[in-house]
């Protein structure tokens, strides 16, 4: 039987993971073991806290997919942001909600600020909020761009920047929190751009991921263009052995011969000081170990036993989500460094294999590629994503 993909991995500087799938999540403690969730089904098991979940409060459950997900840096602070514009921020300590709203228009990403005192969400109009995390005070305009927002987030160190990148192929430095001095534009991209990434490690760089088929590094306060990463170079091995097809003459790739890389998640590794890359469809994850500020090292290629929906750094560790298949069992993995290379962590793989479990589904769930929500030809995009976007 096929189940539905755990969508969004959130780990957190206190050793714990959160799987999304749908409406629900569930946590886990850092060698795999549930001890929260959503899920009616999960939270009926011993010592597993059930956490009141979006399906409990809206109003129309149905509509109530989660979409992001963050934690707070300290880890005290966990929110989502749903289908149905909602939003719930968790204390982590005991899993209550401590503030919900909606907001006007559908966020897409969510991130707190580095003090946790705000919540910044970035949604489908361009727009970016700031909300206040423990009282009940008002929700305060950030920035705009005139664009759909697809990833916001903060750098490391003092000034203190907020970095968010758009559908119109640009990366945006400002100031924080009077966002409206901008600092820098990261200008390169050919592609929507929907995932950036600072480190600690590296305080004065971003990262980012595009549907152009690059990962870019820069140079935070400056918008500098330091060094440009072209996935074919290490990833067009899997079209070329057969592991990633491409669809001949569909919409999701125009051409049966023009091969694409859609960056799916950029995220910070910090005890391996790398970077890591998801891509849609690809089996593989792209570790780009940082060798200074400057310039990522030799990049080195993981295999994946599936197609990635997710990643995200526990520890010295990778969590990884996939795209389920009716003969696979696990939804996620654990990847740790194994000598010069990366291998599979047998024992928290083998834990998560059998603790994360999402609902059921008679065949496996078709995951909407980025290039469909990503095009800006709005003509071409399939008729019903365009009512879709209508109706929002």
């Amino acid at each position: 039987m096929a189940r539905f993909p755990v969508s969004l991995v959130e780990t957190s500087s206190q050793g714990i993971v959160v799987f999304v799938s749908e409406n629900n999540f569930s946590v886990a403690d850092s060698a795999g073991k549930i001890i929260a969730s959503t899920s009616e089904s999960q939270a009926n098991s011993d010592n597993v806290t059930k956490i009141s979940g979006p399906s409990d409060v809206s109003s129309n459950p149905s509509d109530t997919t989660i979409r992001a997900a963050s934690f707070s840096r300290d880890g005290q602070l966990f929110a989502i942001c749903t289908a149905d514009k909602g939003i719930m921020i968790y204390d982590t300590k005991t899993w209550t909600v401590q503030r919900q709203l909606k907001t006007e228009k559908r966020t897409n990403a969510i991130c707190f600020d580095p003090q946790g005192a705000f919540l910044v969400t970035a949604d489908k109009f361009g727009d970016s909020y700031r909300i206040p995390t423990v009282s009940e005070g008002p929700t305060e305009m950030l920035l705009g761009h005139v664009s759909i927002l697809c990833s916001v987030d903060f750098s490391y160190g003092s000034p203190t920047y907020v970095l968010s990148c758009d559908r119109d192929e640009k990366l945006r430095v400002s100031k924080y929190p009077n966002a409206y001095n901008i600092e820098a534009f990261g200008l390169g991209h050919r592609e929507f751009v929907t995932s950036v990434a600072t480190a600690e490690f590296a305080p004065t760089v971003a990262v980012t991921g595009s549907g152009d088929g690059t990962v870019r590094l820069w140079r935070i306060a400056t918008g500098e263009l330091l060094q440009t990463i072209e996935l074919a170079e290490y990833l067009r091995v899997y079209y070329e052995n057969g592991k990633t097809l491409c669809g001949e003459n569909t919409f999701h790739d125009r051409s049966a011969a023009t091969e694409r890389y859609g960056v799916l998640r950029v995220r910070a590794v910090e005890a391996l000081g790398a970077f890591v890359v998801a891509v849609e469809r690809i089996p593989a994850l792209l570790v780009l170990p940082m060798a200074e500020d400057s310039g990522f090292g030799r990049p080195m290629v993981v295999d994946l036993e599936a197609v990635p929906t997710d990643v995200a750094a526990l520890g010295d560790r990778m969590v990884v989500s996939f795209v389920p298949r009716v003969d696979q069992g696990a939804l996620v993995t654990a990847i740790k460094r194994d000598g010069e290379g990366f291998g599979v962590d047998g024992g928290l793989a083998r834990a998560l294999a059998e603790n994360v479990v999402t609902r059921e589904a008679e065949s496996v769930p078709e995951v909407q590629s980025i290039f469909v929500w990503g095009n800006k030809m709005f003509l071409e995009r399939p008729q019903e994503e365009n009512e879709d976007e209508d109706a929002e």
